[in-house]
């Protein structure tokens, strides 16, 4: 009987200096995701601020998501034909170097840099993530994939909760400028460790000799390696809808938190979302429990803990009590760290050029499904309430997963023809 999902072949468990070498690309990891969510925090408040506006913010944030669309439709590209470490240092110090000028410039120097911000930050922090996560294989090895997912979706919770934590307090005790020299500062961390720690890098001169081509070309192998590995086309797919549903819950949280609180709609807030990283932290334990015997190729766990997430994102509109509420975003933090960490070390089982293209592709489909979802989701609150409007664009998500899932599920008759 032909085996559906196959384990990767056992290798040799890593030696002591070779995780700790990875710990600390972790911690560095860390240091930029944590700056990531900083900004993300700071700079909407400073956008919101200085223009009065919620278009412009709304556009700084568009702008945003339109630049890593970009840089993921490039980042194929940049994984098989640069090399990756120097690409990632440059991304780091390039995004430090903007936050820099932007801290020092005055008032009215910043308002004209705020493209150029949104831009170089939009387009280099997914460049650098598409690239990590196409070489993880490499660092660590196919079979210790997972187990090193883990550890930067772990990583990735504990950076969210401390920058979103920390991102207003830092503004309102010390102001912007120094709020945006911390930011830049953490970049400066993750380029010093990608620059002092030896990690296996892939060269790109081997990734050249197996595939140079031009862009058309390019565009024509990306297509035929999705039809060869349908199961990626499927787990593209549903990232894009995921995204375009998780609009849903990002704009209207804090709607629903000023509707259900209006005394305090920040602290429903930064409780809810204290509470889903709680579950992010905790994704990793469930997946080294889950797959003892290594990593998989197991896009049936991947839906499906897409699905249990959009469930409970509706389900935290419904009116249900803070300690039921903080549990069900307890519970979306989970299914989401599970999904990360599953689709992650699914796309990594693909080979290079292959692995860098089908990242870029994601990241493609994060950002358009996002920034369409945004659109859509307040268009969408003016009419409709929360509920409503995460029922309906998490809705399809579900739709969507239940489709996949009945489709994929194996028939009696299957398997009579697969065991002759």
């Amino acid at each position: 009987m032909t085996e559906l999902s196959p384990a990767v072949a056992a290798e040799p468990e890593l030696d002591r200096a070779e995780w700790r070498r990875f710990r600390l690309l972790v911690g560095g990891y860390m240091a930029s995701s944590f700056g990531s969510y900083l900004n993300m925090v700071a700079l909407q408040l400073f956008v919101y601020q200085t223009t009065g506006s919620a278009v412009a913010t709304g556009l700084f944030l568009v702008l945003r998501m339109a630049s890593g669309f970009l840089a993921g439709l490039a980042g194929g590209t940049v994984a098989a034909r640069l090399p990756r470490r120097a690409v990632m240092i440059s991304c780091d110090l390039a995004q430090a170097s903007v936050l820099l000028v932007f801290a020092l410039s005055p008032n009215g120097i910043r308002v004209a840099l705020l493209p150029v911000l949104a831009v170089s930050i939009g387009a280099l922090s997914t460049t650098n993530q598409l690239l990590l996560r196409a070489t993880v294989p490499d660092l660590v090895g196919a079979e210790h994939r997972m187990r090193a997912n883990g550890l930067l979706v772990t990583g990735r919770a504990v950076a969210m909760a401390l920058g979103f934590a920390t991102g207003g307090l830092l503004v309102s005790w010390v102001g912007y400028q120094a709020a945006f020299l911390v930011d830049a500062g953490t970049f400066c961390v993750s380029a010093l460790v990608l620059v002092t720690v030896r990690l296996r890098f892939p060269r790109p001169v081997q990734v050249r000799r197996q595939e140079k081509p031009g862009l058309a070309r390019q565009g024509r192998f990306v297509l035929l390696a999705l039809t060869a590995a349908p199961p990626v086309l499927a787990i593209v797919i549903v990232r894009c809808v995921d995204a375009l549903g998780s609009a849903s819950h990002q704009v209207g949280i804090p709607i629903y938190a000023t509707q259900l609180q209006p005394g305090n709609p920040a602290g429903f807030v930064g409780n809810f979302w204290a509470a889903w990283a709680v579950g992010l932290f905790a994704a990793h334990q469930l997946v080294t429990r889950i797959y003892r015997s290594g990593p998989r190729h197991d896009e049936r766990a991947f839906v499906i803990s897409t699905a249990v997430m959009s469930v409970a994102f509706i389900a935290a509109f419904s009116g249900l009590g803070q300690p039921w509420v903080l549990l069900v975003a307890l519970i979306a933090g989970l299914a989401d760290g599970f999904t990360e960490i599953t689709y992650t070390t699914r796309v990594q089982a693909e080979p290079d050029p292959a692995r860098g293209m089908f990242f870029g592709l994601t990241a493609m489909a994060e950002n358009a499904g996002l920034g369409i979802g945004l659109l859509v989701a307040a268009g969408l609150l003016e009419m409709w309430t929360p509920l409503v409007v995460a029922a309906l664009m998490h809705g399809v998500v579900v739709v969507l997963a239940a489709g996949y899932l009945v489709r994929t599920t194996p028939r009696p008759g299957d398997r009579a023809t697969t065991s002759s």
